[in-house]
């Protein structure tokens, strides 16, 4: 139903803006303009229509790219060394049995830049009984130009480093296996 309604409003924004090219043509003929400026006329104007809907993808998406390379990472204050039972088979720190002794947090705030439709991702992981900050990450999404931010804006663009993972390589890091000693001579 959605594309149905969209095909719809796309047709009737073709039909809308040809019909506005074609008056401006014969407004032109009409007050007898120089056939250059009318012509002139109706190629801004179609510049317009297009840039319309398309005005912000470029400039919001280099802006998105600046954030991701400058500011979106993950930083680690202090590496937490724990036992194989805090880790998943497949070597993975478990975030739902580190959740005893860590608190994990995250912000999301989706007006950090409303012109480009970008919105910030920071999280946190603290020791439980110091408040200690052991590691935090910032993640950006990007909800694409003004038009696709309101028909699709569920299905954002994360920093292509992280591929939408940013919070789980942010445990990876924070907390590391503990190495056994062994001691077998006493």
């Amino acid at each position: 139903m959605i594309a149905l309604a969209l095909l719809f409003a796309l047709i009737v924004y073709g039909v809308l803006s040809w019909s506005v090219i074609r008056a401006l043509g014969w407004l032109g003929r009409v007050c007898v303009f120089p056939s250059s400026s009318t012509r002139a006329l109706q190629g801004i104007t179609l510049a317009a229509v297009v840039l319309l809907p398309t005005w912000d993808i470029i400039p919001s998406r280099l802006y998105f790219e600046h954030l991701c390379e400058t500011e979106a990472g993950i930083k680690v204050f202090r590496t937490v060394e724990v036992d194989q039972s805090y880790f998943r088979p497949d070597g993975v720190p478990d975030d739902k049995k580190l959740l005893d002794r860590y608190v994990q947090s995250s912000k999301w705030n989706r007006d950090f830049s409303s012109w480009a439709h970008i919105a910030k991702i920071d999280g946190e992981i603290q020791e439980r009984e110091t408040g200690e900050l052991l590691g935090s990450s910032t993640d950006f999404s990007y909800y694409g130009g003004w038009v696709e931010a309101r028909i699709a804006p569920m299905s954002p663009v994360t920093c292509p480093a992280f591929k939408a993972r940013v919070f789980g390589m942010a445990l990876q890091q924070v907390f590391k296996l503990k190495e056994l000693s062994l001691q077998r001579r006493n």
